[in-house]
């Protein structure tokens, strides 16, 4: 019953409904009571007994005396509505209409949720986010707080698997998509992004792990063999595709997935198609000819779903300017990732504009995602209903967005990509463990009393890493940790290292300096830990003592973006062959800049790749810095339409001479409205 959590509402609306048609024959008895009495007065007491018992009438006689019209009285006759009566019962009739239509629309999602396909996933393959840690270090002896009335636990973070694949099952034959060198329901995982959920803090993180990494595939927990990790769908075979894919990202980043979401090229379009399409917005006209992206115009466009999957599927991209189709990019994967987060959040704009958040509202939206994706068959809809309330006011610019920096490689003449040492700090986001205690500042209160202790505790939390100040105060029972709901991470790190487990005081308005937790130590405090404590067990603990989620209503999500905004995230390329290196560095700003050199030529060129919203017409201009010449492009092609297929024109442009920056964000500029 606790999957079906409209039930109880069903239920609610029945009883309503009986009561409802039980007032309507009450009121229908009155009304055939007020009909007798009127009868009564006109025909006599004879006569309305046989009309209302439904005899023939006595015959009236040949002439009847006029009657007398008699004054209205002052009050109305008994069994006569009164105007407010007749108001209330037209409210309390439009009320019961609108509570059934309710319980109909929720009853359709409901049995919407219930039709999407499922995957019977092996015991041990995903994560239990409710599996009891064990309670090392007396972290289960502490109680728990209550949920205030009317809010509900947050639950804790989710790591959902998103997973994109390459099925052409259904596809239209003129759909570029649908053209490949394989049969149409042999896939490959063409899209993996991991989207972390955490309803306790209103935080959405995401990350594109390539499809062409490469890695050790785990199926029934033993390594198979080494594969791109895009394949991990052809080892499992079509039953346990994406219960390899689960195993695989488990077993070699160390991420635990809690559920997962399979969606194929045709599910992808009909989405699309659902929304009315998404809006986009390029510089110049674009085109590729591999995925079958043609956009002849620059500005605002609206991509259907066949334009919108040869956009996101587009890795070799190409802008018309200046005359000429030139290289957008450097035509790699991880600008298509980009690409494809960005469109995430179009399509999340999108949806909401057109009312998804209400299930009531728009409730075919959910109906037609339901008809395409799969699901894992642990993901209930209770969970999803608890996600949907916590992140209702949710806007997708908040969403946290990363990439893993890669290393390319070569594996028996196949070009693939390898991670880098630094993509651990991006994977430990996904654990939780994301900060360190160099980050994290700390404001200790000692309110022990009088000890005798040989190290102080600033000493001591400075051994850690902690930026430490401490102030004494007047004895307290307990150990606490007080900290703003943004500073939640860093909470639960100091946390690991304190036995006993404390307790935990989250607000939004407390009297701290921003990005300081502080640290009341309690007569209860032990000693600081020299192992800490697991993640699992202190976030067990702490996330408890969040505040509950508002049933009506959410709270506003605060984003995070410690990563981007703080520190530089690296993006390492090496080719191994004896021409060419090329390095990118994604820098806190958005830019990138990215060094190529030719050694045979002797030649430089550096091309300073701005990553922004995109630009107006009017300001969006690319400057090109060589060895030898400067050259700077104004964006003209607004108005300028590419030319027609056939056209003479010079289909490729010279390597890596003359680069456009990369789309990687195809949302309109600010100040323009598609």
């Amino acid at each position: 019953m606790n999957d079906r959590p409209a039930a109880r509402l069903q239920r609610i609306l029945r009883r309503a409904w009986r009561g409802f048609f039980d007032y309507l024959r009450a009121w229908s008895r009155e009304l055939r009571k007020g009909l007798g009495r009127g009868l009564r007065e006109s025909l006599g007491e004879h006569a309305v007994e046989e009309v209302l018992s439904d005899k023939e009438p006595p015959e009236l006689p040949d002439t009847l005396e006029p009657l007398t019209t008699k004054p209205e009285p002052e009050h109305p006759t008994p069994g006569r509505r009164t105007w407010p009566q007749r108001i209330l019962i037209a409210a309390s009739v439009l009320f019961a209409i609108g509570m059934l239509y309710s319980a109909a629309r929720l009853n359709s999602f409901e049995e919407a949720i219930g039709s999407i396909v499922r995957i019977d996933v092996p015991a041990g393959v995903l994560a239990d986010p409710l599996a009891p840690v064990s309670s090392d270090n007396g972290t289960s002896t502490r109680e728990r707080p209550t949920v205030k009335a009317g809010e509900t636990p947050p639950g804790p973070a989710l790591n959902f698997l998103i997973i994109g694949t390459d099925s052409a099952v259904g596809l239209d034959d003129d759909d570029p998509a649908a053209h490949r060198d394989r049969t149409a329901s042999v896939a490959l995982a063409d899209v993996i992004m991991l989207l972390r959920l955490d309803p306790g803090v209103r935080r959405a993180s995401l990350v594109s792990v390539p499809r062409d990494v490469y890695v050790p595939i785990w199926r029934g927990g033993l390594p198979v063999r080494e594969e791109k990790i895009a394949s991990s769908l052809l080892v499992g075979g079509m039953e346990q595709g994406a219960p390899t894919l689960v195993e695989t990202i488990t077993n070699n980043f160390e991420i635990p997935i809690h559920n997962f979401v399979v969606l194929d090229f045709y599910g992808f379009e009909q989405v699309v198609d659902e929304l009315g399409g998404v809006s986009a917005w390029f510089p110049y006209p674009v085109r590729d000819t591999g995925s079958g992206l043609n956009e002849p115009y620059g500005g605002c466009t609206l991509l259907k779903g066949q334009e919108a999957l040869a956009f996101v599927r587009s890795r070799k991209m190409e802008g018309f300017v200046e005359g000429r189709w030139r290289r957008v990019g450097v035509w790699n994967d991880l600008e298509r990732n980009q690409r494809q987060q960005s469109f995430m959040l179009m399509a999340m704009e999108r949806a909401i504009d057109k009312g998804a958040r209400s299930v009531i509202v728009r409730n075919d939206l959910i109906e037609a995602g339901a008809a395409t994706v799969v699901l894992d068959d642990r993901l209930t809809l209770r969970t999803l209903l608890d996600l949907g309330r916590a992140f209702s006011s949710f806007r997708p610019d908040d969403l946290d967005r990363y990439v893993l920096p890669v290393i390319d490689d070569s594996v028996g003449g196949s070009s693939v990509l390898r991670l880098d040492d630094s993509a651990d700090r991006v994977f430990d986001v996904f654990r939780g463990t994301a900060l360190e205690p160099e980050e994290v500042r700390v404001s200790v209160v000692d309110s022990r009393g009088v000890v005798d202790e040989p190290v102080p505790p600033t000493v001591r939390l400075g051994y850690y890493g902690f930026a430490v100040d401490m102030r004494t105060a007047p004895v307290v029972a307990r150990t606490t940790i007080r900290a703003t709901i943004d500073s939640y991470e860093a909470a639960v790190l100091l946390g690991r290292f304190i036995q006993p487990a404390p307790v935990f005081n989250f607000g939004e308005h407390l009297d701290l300096d921003a990005g300081t937790v502080e640290l009341r130590m309690g007569v209860d405090f032990i000693e600081f830990l020299a192992e800490q404590r697991t993640f699992e067990a202190t976030d067990a603990v702490a996330r408890d003592y969040l505040p509950g989620v508002l049933i009506e209503q959410a709270s506003k999500p605060t984003p995070r973006r410690a990563l981007q905004d703080e520190d530089s995230t690296t993006t390492t390329t090496s080719i191994s062959t004896p021409t060419t290196t090329t390095t990118a560095t994604l820098v806190p700003e958005g830019s990138t800049i990215i060094t190529t050199t030719l050694s045979p030529e002797e030649t430089t060129t550096t091309l300073a790749l701005d990553e922004p919203k995109t630009l107006p017409p009017d300001e969006s201009t690319t400057t090109l810095e060589s060895a030898e010449t400067t050259t700077t492009l104004v964006d003209e092609s607004i108005t300028t339409m590419a030319p027609e297929d056939g056209a003479t024109e010079e289909l490729a442009p010279e390597p890596d001479t003359y680069n456009l920056s990369p789309i990687l964000d195809a949302r309109p500029p600010a100040g323009v409205k598609c």
